[in-house]
């Protein structure tokens, strides 16, 4: 008679596990406040970070195999100001500009214009910036004209993505 014990631990029943993809839905806010400019164009830059980390990629993030960035873009809301302010933008992820636009920030805001990133090697790049590191930095700078009052808005950024856990 012979008998045989084993025991595995969770690593073990891990490792046995296939791959599986997780939705990421996130969004992050860069407030833009810009003074009255009085006929000469400012410069404004204001940034804030977009990351990857929720309750379902919280306990993988160093088992992340890929990200796919199925959506990223922005719009304008909370415009509240001078009403033919102006801007000349960039939109930034991870220390490179994505997305360069010109616009009334009011008519932007009120027509509700969504500004994407279309590009699929951008997509890719900020990808793999994200897998690497799960959070990029968010920037959005560039020069606005508003002579006749001050502006202030949001720039609402959106991420959507599928991640690939290999446990």
């Amino acid at each position: 008679m012979c008998f045989n014990f084993s025991s595995c631990d969770v690593d073990d029943v891990i490792g046995l596990l296939p791959s599986f993809k997780v939705d990421v839905n996130k969004t992050a806010y860069i407030n833009v406040p810009v003074d009255q400019t009085n006929g000469d164009w400012v410069t404004f830059s204001e940034e804030t970070s977009l990351n990857i980390v929720n309750e379902d990629t919280e306990d993988y993030l160093n088992k992340i195999k890929n990200v796919e960035i199925t959506k990223l873009s922005y719009k304008i809301i909370n415009f509240i100001g001078d009403p033919a302010g102006q801007v000349e933008g960039a939109f930034s992820v991870a220390n490179q500009v994505s997305l360069e636009n010109s616009f009334v920030v009011k008519e932007a805001a009120d027509n509700q214009t969504v500004y994407q990133i279309t590009e699929v090697n951008e997509l890719n790049r900020i990808a793999n910036a994200l897998k690497s590191g799960q959070t990029v930095t968010v920037k959005y700078s560039g020069s606005a004209l508003c002579d006749d009052d001050s502006m202030n808005f949001d720039i609402e950024v959106t991420l959507v993505a599928k991640i690939t856990i290999d446990p």
